[in-house]
C-alpha cells in the first residue's frame, strides 16, 4: 500500500470515527474562517472581523457531576480564626 493510500484512509478513519458537531447556526463557514487565519499568519493584512467566528450550538453533552466535597485528612482540626492547623 503507498503512502497516499494511507493517508487516505487515516483522514477517513478520523473523519468517520468523530462524532459530527452539533452547530446550530454560524455566520461564516468553517473554511473562509480558517483562510483568514492562514492569510494572517502568513503575515498578510486581514481585517480583524474577517478572523473572527460566532457559532451556536448545544454544548457539551457530557452529565455535569455533582461537586465533590473534599475531605481532609483526621489530623485537620480548625482554629478558632476559621484557618486550619495540623496536630
Amino acid at each position: 500500500m503507498d503512502l497516499k493510500q494511507q493517508v487516505k484512509n487515516y483522514t477517513m478513519t478520523i473523519r468517520n470515527t468523530r462524532p459530527p458537531t452539533m452547530i446550530k447556526e454560524q455566520d461564516k463557514s468553517e473554511f473562509s474562517h480558517f483562510r483568514a487565519l492562514q492569510v494572517l499568519a502568513n503575515g498578510d493584512e486581514v481585517p480583524y472581523e474577517a478572523t473572527l467566528r460566532n457559532v451556536i450550538h448545544d454544548g457539551a453533552r457530557q452529565p455535569k457531576l455533582p461537586p465533590r466535597q473534599t475531605q481532609k485528612h483526621p489530623g485537620y482540626i480548625r482554629n478558632e480564626s476559621g484557618g486550619f492547623f495540623t496536630s
